[in-house]
């Protein structure tokens, strides 16, 4: 049988390529004999798990200690509105947006639409492959199951008969030994060969014997180890159950929570938003929500760490050529197994594509041995009918009655020794067990299963980030309030048309007073208007009016101007 040749996918040299700063790896190494070696490779596989949880942790800790600074430490990262101040506007222009709210805003959109995406990836892409892994893992448990229980029975069986055959086996060899002392010339007056007969006989029922007692009793042990082993991975699969309404316990969140987020942020952007449904954000959203990817980059660590050791295990050899092959290998030799092992040589046999010998050669021997003596006790069983017992009782002065009855019953034993070898052989031939391991490591844990977890884990990987993004940027989901002083003492949330409204307020207030602009000096009134919405104590004339001619140099010596000095024109200072 032609061995299908492993090609790893991309996701396992991706994931072998992770960073170990000098540490192995080699997935055999967790098997050496040495701590030392198994420390190594542990501490390689540690840093993407410590570093993930590192860099999240830290940055949760920033949120809380900005949130503790509030808005004027903090501003905008503190989790309060966007304080800006008031934009410039006159009669004949809109407001123009300040950049650093549009900046934020768009970024929360960005990771908003990217946790949703990979929220839906992390089930089509992640949770399907590794559904899949489990399904394959499943099936190939039955059949190995069903292979190593056939194959214990067979055992079974093989030792029992062989047990029970071993009195007349004994008693017959006992007999033919020295079939006919009285009558040396048995052939001549017979003309059948009785004493090569028993001798081919006795041969073949002493090599059963041993069998019996050795190599039945190995094979034994060997399917028992492997049907407990069977068992334990079924039982692990068992407990590791990826059922869909779990996943959709995380998922569903994932995509319902920052729609909500995606409401209020559009609400915010076109200022449609009410304190109702910012307030429902702000102490129920959010809240959820933080916890959500909290718990997203904590698995996001683990899944690290399990997604680079399923891929060390699929990369295992010779760098050439990786595959699971070179990992069984490995830790054969780590574990000090040589080829005068069965353990050794049948998974050898196995996992090199039965190129090389066959390791349970000595059931095939047994059963060739089986058919001689069926054969050989089958022939003497004739050659004593077609003589007759009371002829051989005559002329060997022996009762040969119990030898025929024996023989009887140990062709019929050995009938079934035969069948069962030949079910053995069928059961653990290349045909049976190569198209199992193929399925269960190139498929289910070398293709589906590193898939699987790589998407998992670049998917948590992205959910955490952009949802910390969201939850550091939460501003953005908020109304900006604009500051009608510049110190920011007074303040106000206001929209577009507050703006407009305020703008048309202070062209009220100018026409009151009779100035033309806020904050301008006004040479027909004689006097300065004190700018109160601009904090300043007087402005400076417009152009075109003649007041830069005539306006006080003393302003510019009030401001402790060094540039100053007496002589100088309002327009040269």
């Amino acid at each position: 049988m032609s061995a299908l040749v492993y090609e790893p996918p991309r996701t396992v040299t991706l994931m072998t390529q992770t960073p170990r700063f000098g540490r192995s790896s080699q997935f055999s190494k967790l098997f050496s004999f040495s701590n030392e070696e198994q420390t190594d490779y542990a501490m390689g596989l540690i840093f993407i798990t410590a570093f993930v949880f590192t860099v999240f942790f830290l940055w949760t800790v920033s949120i809380f200690v900005f949130m503790c600074l509030g808005q004027r430490e903090a501003g905008f990262l503190s989790g309060y509105p966007f304080l800006e101040p008031e934009p410039e506007v006159d009669e004949y222009q809109q407001p123009k947006p300040f950049k650093r709210p549009r900046r934020i805003r768009f970024t929360f959109l960005v990771c908003n639409i990217l946790v949703i995406m990979f929220s839906v990836l992390f089930v089509t892409e992640g949770i399907k492959n590794l559904q899949a892994t489990t399904n394959s893992f499943s099936e190939s448990t039955k059949q190995v199951n069903s292979l190593a229980s056939s194959s214990y029975s067979i055992a079974d069986d093989l030792h029992d008969v062989g047990t029970s055959t071993a009195p007349v086996r004994d008693f017959l060899v006992s007999k033919l030994g020295n079939f006919c002392p009285n009558d040396p010339n048995l052939e001549e007056h017979t003309g059948v060969d009785f004493d090569a007969i028993a001798s081919t006989a006795v041969e073949k029922l002493e090599l059963l014997k041993n069998f019996v007692d050795n190599d039945v009793v190995d094979f034994r042990d060997y399917v028992g180890q492997v049907e407990d082993s069977s068992h334990e991975v079924d039982t692990a699969l068992n407990s590791y159950d990826v059922s869909e309404w779990k996943v959709m316990l995380y998922v569903l969140p994932m995509i319902i929570l920052p729609s909500f987020l995606l409401i209020g942020l559009f609400m915010a952007w076109f200022n449609v938003s009410f304190k109702e449904y910012q307030c429902l954000l702000r102490y129920l959203i959010f809240p959820l929500f933080g916890i959500v990817v909290v718990l997203s980059w904590v698995f996001c660590s683990l899944f690290g760490f399990v997604s680079v050791t399923n891929a060390d295990f699929c990369s295992g050899g010779e760098a050439s050529q990786v595959s699971p092959e070179g990992t069984f290998m490995d830790i054969l030799a780590e574990q000090d197994l040589t080829s005068d092992s069965i353990i050794y040589r049948s998974i050898e046999y196995y996992v090199r594509g039965c190129s090389t010998s066959f390791p349970f050669s000595f059931i095939d021997t047994y059963k060739n041995d089986l058919e001689i003596a069926l054969n050989a006790t089958a022939d003497f069983s004739l050659s004593i009918d077609a003589v007759g017992v009371s002829e051989l009782n005559e002329l060997c002065g022996s009762d040969f009655s119990d030898v025929a009855s024996n023989l009887n019953v140990v062709e019929t034993n050995l009938d079934k020794l035969l069948r069962s070898a030949a079910r053995g052989l069928e059961l653990i031939s290349c045909e049976s067990i190569r198209p199992l391991y193929e399925t269960t490591f190139h498929d289910g844990l070398c293709m589906y299963s590193v898939s699987g977890f790589t998407w998992v884990f670049s998917s948590l990987l992205v959910i955490s980030f952009c949802g910390m993004l969201m939850i550091t940027f939460r501003s953005a989901v908020y109304d900006i309030i604009w500051w009608e002083d510049q110190d920011g003492t007074k303040a106000y949330e206001g929209s577009k048309e507050a703006e407009k409204e305020k703008f048309y307020d202070d062209e009220d207030e100018n026409e009151q007073f009779g100035h033309n602009d806020p904050g301008v000096y006004d040479e027909n009134a004689g006097e300065h208007y004190d700018d109160q919405d601009r904090g300043m104590e007087g402005t400076a004339p417009m152009e075109g009016t003649g007041g830069w001619d005539n306006y006080p140099n003393d302003f510019a010596q009030d401001q402790g101007d060094a540039s100053y000095s007496p002589g100088q024109s309002g327009r040269d200072w």
